[in-house]
């Protein structure tokens, strides 16, 4: 059974591992489109505020969207050290 524990611990490890590289990636285009957006739009102030009011349920629910990754990421990097301690018990 112990095996199999350590088994468990180490496949869950390798998971959350990639899965926080692919959050990380995703939200650092996430920061990169914003900042070109925000560069773009910075001489044409009415376009960008008319078109922040035209898109305000959908940019309301990609922020919510964005909210939820970077919890989600928080999350996935607490479950990481908890795990590298449960292995390392393990090892001792």
């Amino acid at each position: 059974m112990k095996h199999n524990l350590d088994e468990i611990i180490k496949e869950r490890l390798e998971n959350r591992i990639e899965w926080r590289n692919y959050l990380g990636w995703s939200l650092t285009h996430r920061h990169l489109a914003a900042n070109a957006k925000k560069l773009y739009y910075k001489d044409k102030p009415f376009l960008n505020l008319v078109l922040k009011l035209y898109f305000l349920p959908y940019n309301t629910l990609k922020y919510f969207s964005y909210i939820y990754d970077r919890h989600k990421l928080e999350m996935i990097e607490t479950e990481i050290r908890m795990l590298k301690g449960e292995k390392n018990d393990k090892k001792e």
